[in-house]
């Protein structure tokens, strides 16, 4: 255990004019799915852990010797003492997102020298000065505080003394009065880090009290932004920067993503204080939104400083300038689309960051484009929620959530959500796809390349999947078991039609022959046939067992036109239809329908528009009396028997039933 440390090396920043605090409100959700590992049992996915519940005081794991792992769950910060002391180390257990720590009493901080994993925590700080203690040789992995601290002098992060390195991955903090992150004393490593609207700077770096200035500081593939007036505290103004060179040193800052707003007090995105003469700055690969008239980076050094700028991208209505002299080729064109928190963290709890969200900023149309095109991707997956899906206390609607691995790229379909879904790269190179708060009767959509190869869904909820038209499972999507159609007609099409025009039901022996019979007894002239070697029939259409013409008939067939073969009854004609027909604009439309007899698709009916529109390239399910499709600006057809018992349309297709067409 580490020895208990008191008093307080920080600097507060100069006053220069005292304003009134702002305030953000808050969310509070119970997030319980990241990236990561599942156990597999019999190829399908296990989940990692249950439901997050209250499970005590947080101050019973605080200051741990050795390795100690904290259970899944919500815990009470009551002015707990966090003390992990050198080779300590104080690991949440669960999917990243499962320990929770809500702050009842007294000020948020610890002192870190060893490791803190997978801890969030949540409401704002009761006392002044809070923020973890960052000392030499630290590491911390999956640490947020979306709501920040609230108080006079609060910090996420503080550096107390000079030494070595210290390492902040995969983590998140915002709406801190006092500065973000607070560490320009020691060599630091920021990557996969998201840090936002935090008053004096976001992230704020240096090297001092012990540190050797030639020491290198790495900011790698973070987000920094400022988005809405930040809060300040008793001690400072409004001045929001993004990331700030407050001491000398060698800083290199690559593959981020940084957005200032035009709101007030904003900052540059990156600025070297008059305090960093002496330093040199790389910047490479980073992408700049900015709507505010201040440069991108600016240098307070007086020229003092030796700065490289190399293909980096502009965004923005406001200023793309650099102040400094520099080496490299600066901003070059291009557009790209910048990443939700979750994108950068691996955590959904750290798209709760308020002002940072779809609608504002680079985020206008969400984070990647929601109509992809289908060429790109080879594979469509839709998912469906059972429309009575459980509203009970331990199964409420918007608690369903799934996650599915593929070991291609991703991307989100028309009815996902990139506001709560997220698509993430995991550890070994797959990309996960969790599926958030899906909701009784909903539909969500997504394009992958690849395979399926592990799943974790909910319990207590109903659902259904197609892969590219096929209805399939989760368990046959892992174990590789989906049929394809390879063009000789012997696997479905997902749809129910074959090559030759004939229907089938989805079974491996769908009963259809060469010439069109079937095995159920039906013939493409209206006679019956047994399935034996020997039918009976007649040239005029009677049977030597007692049939006739009329449709009556002592075989198994019956009196409605249907025919039965001793297990099923199939009906002839399907004569009632419903029709799809898209929007004119193309945009695509998921539906899906029901039906208590047999469904099958109207290929004749069904029609593709001359432009080629991507979504009408997707194969639909007809099978067992249920029907998943999409549609773009062409129409899908289908033939029921049988009543329609269930409709859900999400779009602006038109659909209509026709009786006894």
């Amino acid at each position: 255990m580490a020895d208990s440390h008191t008093g307080d090396a920080d600097e507060k920043e100069s006053t220069t004019e005292q304003k009134s605090e702002d305030t953000a409100s808050a969310s509070r959700r119970t997030l319980l799915k990241g990236i990561g590992a599942f156990a597999t049992v019999g190829g399908a996915g296990a989940l990692a852990s249950e439901a997050a519940t209250a499970a005590g005081d947080f101050g019973e794991y605080s200051s741990p010797s050795g390795e100690v792992r904290i259970p899944a769950g919500e815990y009470t910060w009551n002015d707990d003492d966090l003390d992990i002391g050198s080779g300590d180390a104080l690991i949440g257990e669960g999917n990243p997102g499962d320990v929770v720590v809500n702050l009842e009493g007294g000020t948020m901080d610890g002192w870190i020298e060893g490791r803190l994993e997978n801890i969030v925590v949540r409401g704002r700080n009761n006392e002044a000065r809070a923020g973890l203690y960052v000392v030499s040789g630290c590491e911390i992995d999956g640490f947020h505080w979306p709501e920040g601290g609230n108080q006079s002098r609060d910090r996420a992060m503080y550096n107390p003394e000079g030494g070595e390195r210290a390492v902040v991955r995969n983590s998140s903090w915002a709406w801190m009065g006092n500065n973000g992150a607070y560490t320009d004393k020691l060599p630091m490593t920021f990557e996969n880090c998201v840090a936002a609207n935090s008053n004096i700077s976001n992230i704020r770096i240096g090297h001092r009290r012990g540190t050797d200035v030639n020491e290198t500081t790495y900011v790698r593939n973070c987000l920094i932004a400022v988005t809405d007036p930040v809060r300040t505290d008793d001690t400072n103004v409004r001045n929001g920067r993004g990331l700030r060179m407050r001491h000398p040193g060698n800083f290199v800052v690559e593959n981020c993503y940084f957005v200032a707003m035009d709101v007030d007090g904003v900052g540059n995105p990156i600025v070297a204080h008059d305090g960093a003469a002496g330093s040199t700055l790389t910047v490479r690969n980073c992408h700049f939104y900015n709507d505010s008239s201040g440069d991108i980076i600016r240098d307070k050094t007086g020229g003092d400083i030796d700065v490289t700028v190399e293909n980096c991208t502009f965004q923005g209505s406001g200023s793309d300038g650099i102040e400094p002299d520099y080496d490299g080729n600066g901003i070059v064109a291009g557009s790209p689309e910048f990443p939700l928190p979750s994108d950068i963290t691996g955590y959904a709890v750290s798209d709760e960051i308020e002002g940072i969200e779809p609608g504002v900023g680079p985020w206008g149309d969400g984070s990647v484009p929601v109509e992809p095109d289908p060429a790109e991707y080879d594979h469509t997956l839709v998912l469906h929620a059972d429309a009575d899906n459980p509203q009970t206390d331990s199964a409420t609607p918007g608690d369903f959530d799934m996650d599915i691995v593929v070991t291609g790229e991703a991307t989100y379909g028309d009815e996902a959500e990139p506001g709560s879904d997220t698509i993430t790269t995991t550890s070994d190179g797959n990309t996960l796809i969790e599926v958030q708060d899906l909701q009784p009767d909903e539909l969500d959509s997504f394009r992958f390349n690849g395979e399926v190869v592990d799943y974790v869904v909910d319990d207590g909820y109903e659902y259904s999947v197609s892969l590219n038209g096929t209805t399939t499972t989760f368990e046959e999507l892992v174990n590789g078991e989906v049929p394809t159609d390879d063009g000789s007609g012997d696997d479905s099409s997902g749809d129910g039609s074959t090559d030759d025009g004939s229907t089938d039901d989805g079974g491996s022996n769908d009963g259809s022959t060469d010439d069109g019979s079937t095995d159920d007894g039906s013939t493409d002239d209206g006679s019956t046939d047994d399935g034996g070697s020997n039918d009976g029939s007649t040239d005029d259409g009677s049977t030597d067992d007692g049939s006739t013409d009329d449709g009556s008939t002592d075989d198994g067939s019956t009196d409605d036109g249907s025919t039965d073969d001793g297990d099923r009854t199939y009906d002839d004609d399907l004569s009632n239809q419903v029709v799809v027909n898209g929007a004119d604009n193309g945009s695509p439309t998921n539906y899906t329908f029901t039906v208590s007899g047999e469904v099958v698709r109207d290929t004749e009916a069904s029609s593709k528009t001359e432009d080629g529109t991507d979504w009408d390239r997707v194969e639909d399910f007809a099978r067992d009396g249920k029907v998943i499709g999409v549609v773009g600006s062409g129409v899908d057809a289908y033939r029921f028997s049988g009543t329609l018992t269930g409709v859900t349309v999400d779009g602006e297709a038109d659909l209509t039933i026709e009786r006894g067409a």
